[in-house]
């Protein structure tokens, strides 16, 4: 599986941190490439939340794309993946590929994903939504990609923040197809 991550600058890098984590704990069972491009702004956000995400702290998994490098594989619908998850998702990010007008490469893997019938994945952090951001991501919907917000589950009593994002990074895996196991699911106790 060739699979491509997007972090955009949203507020929520911990969900981003913690999927890449889990990413990373053993891809060469499941993936035979992953790709990852950061967007300028979520270096900015990182900072801002006090996060200590690093791109290249997944050198070694990751092969890094710049944002701005439009000539990478990804960027073309004749290199096969198998699709992507952005996350977080900014709003501006969501409206771009529901506009059909993207301005770097989350943008445009995007719209080869949705134009290719590749699966999309997008993690949406804002709230509340206002109603431009419910209709573009209709649109995405409709068009073929997964609206995943994060919304922490409780019945899996997580009993740390940390908890709670490796269980939502799981159920992102889920969406893309691989099925871990892990005794928290429902009916799994």
């Amino acid at each position: 599986m060739k699979w491509v991550v997007g972090v955009t600058g949203a507020s929520g890098l911990r969900l981003a941190h913690m999927f890449l984590q889990v990413l990373s704990e053993n891809p060469g069972r499941i993936f035979e490439r992953l790709f990852l491009v950061v967007s300028e702004n979520a270096g900015k956000v990182a900072a801002a939340e006090g996060s200590d995400f690093d791109p290249a702290d997944y050198g070694g998994t990751f092969e890094l794309i710049s944002p701005d490098d439009f000539s990478a594989p990804v960027a073309s619908g004749s290199f096969l993946f198998d699709g992507m998850v952005v996350i977080p998702a900014s709003m501006s990010t969501l409206g771009a590929l529901a506009s059909g007008f993207g301005t770097n490469l989350i943008h445009r893997c995007g719209d080869v994903c949705m134009k290719e019938g590749r699966r999309l994945i997008l993690v949406p952090r804002e709230t509340p939504f206002s109603l431009i951001h419910l209709e573009n991501m209709t649109k995405l919907k409709r068009a073929g990609a997964d609206i995943v917000p994060f919304i922490p589950s409780f019945y899996n009593q997580p009993a740390s923040v940390e908890e709670m994002l490796r269980f939502f990074a799981l159920r992102i895996l889920d969406v893309m197809g691989i099925h871990q196991a892990d005794k928290r699911r429902w009916g799994e106790r």
